[in-house]
């Protein structure tokens, strides 16, 4: 069957492609038609903009062009077995395209009351789960989130809901402090115009215990080494997109705090699994809200506006859906 997705041939481009997808069915397998897609302002916009690590090794295979984009989508059963009858909606990880096949087992069926634009959300929601299953806030603690996109945002919901203390995101965006407020994150640290060394001297004494950047910058991850309170936690959630310099006697050493790397090969996949249903049921009940991180839905064949809203307009650009 002819079916159409989106694709980056090179740095700053994005194609609807014309593709076949075979019908017959392997073991295990169903045909999913997409409903909807969440865009990734993560790796995603990294691979558009050219900036994820690794197009310079030839060993890493995954940061090449052409390159076919999304993980997050939800889908309707188109034919399957079992449970999975056609018309069945599914969440499911797949690229952006018209239709896609899964197997049987990575597709999670979804609650009637949970909406095809917010199932996606569940996706990143895993990816914002990783920092606090590496890195626990004590009951009380201080924890303070560095870049207030989707993930940041959905991370500093989590702790809000783990037990931490004081919950502060902060961003060089007044519109997404704005949604982080939206969200329920209790404080917001503006950095344009005061850095975060500054901000969390408003926590007391106890400053940041536990921060955690969710941008990737390697300006924010200074940040975070600097503003971080003595013998606290520094977790590195947004993948770091350059090399950088630091300064490991007075911003490691002699503090003593310890850095965690949050991707998610490092949560085992039990636990990930474990979580899934969880995580759903956070987002169908509102105890994780999604609804104002929406920003923008558009035809799948608008797919180089997203890109470049995201690129260009991250005050306005943020959670983005596309239809099918």
């Amino acid at each position: 069957m002819k079916i159409q997705r989106l694709v980056f041939p090179d740095k700053h481009r994005c194609e609807v492609e014309d593709a076949e997808l075979e019908e017959r069915l392997g073991p295990g397998e169903v045909l999913v038609r997409v409903r909807a897609s969440l865009v990734s302002a993560g790796t995603e916009l990294a691979m558009f903009n050219r900036e994820h690590r690794g197009f310079d090794e030839p060993d890493f295979a995954y940061a090449k062009y052409p390159f076919r984009p999304g993980y997050a989508a939800t889908g309707e059963i188109v034919s399957g077995a079992g449970d999975l009858k056609p018309g069945t909606r599914v969440l499911l990880g797949c690229n952006h395209a018209t239709f896609t096949k899964a197997k049987a087992d990575h597709v999670r069926i979804l609650p009637d009351d949970l909406p095809d634009e917010h199932a996606p959300f569940q996706k990143l929601l895993a990816i914002a789960m990783t920092s606090p299953r590496l890195a626990p806030a004590k009951l009380g603690e201080q924890v303070v989130v560095i870049g207030m996109g989707v993930v940041g945002n959905l991370c500093a919901q989590l702790y809000g809901l783990s037990g931490a203390g004081a919950v502060a995101g902060a961003d060089l965006s007044e519109a997404r402090l704005r949604k982080a407020a939206d969200c329920g994150v209790p404080l917001q640290f503006h950095v344009a115009h005061r850095p975060l060394t500054e901000w969390v001297k408003d926590l007391g004494k106890r400053g940041a215990e536990l921060v955690v950047e969710a941008t990737g910058s390697p300006r924010a991850i200074n940040d975070a080494l600097k503003a971080v309170a003595d013998r606290g936690i520094v977790v590195l959630l947004g993948s770091p997109r350059g090399k950088m310099e630091l300064d490991p006697y007075f911003d490691i050493h002699r503090k003593g705090c310890a850095v965690i790397g949050a991707h998610g090969r490092n949560v085992d996949k039990l636990t990930q699994l474990r979580d899934e249903p969880l995580l759903l049921d956070w987002i169908r009940t509102e105890r994780i809200k999604v609804a104002p991180l929406i920003t923008h839905r558009m035809p799948m064949a608008e797919g180089l506006r997203a890109f470049e809203g995201l690129r260009d307009k991250p005050d306005e650009f943020l959670g983005v859906i596309l239809t099918y």
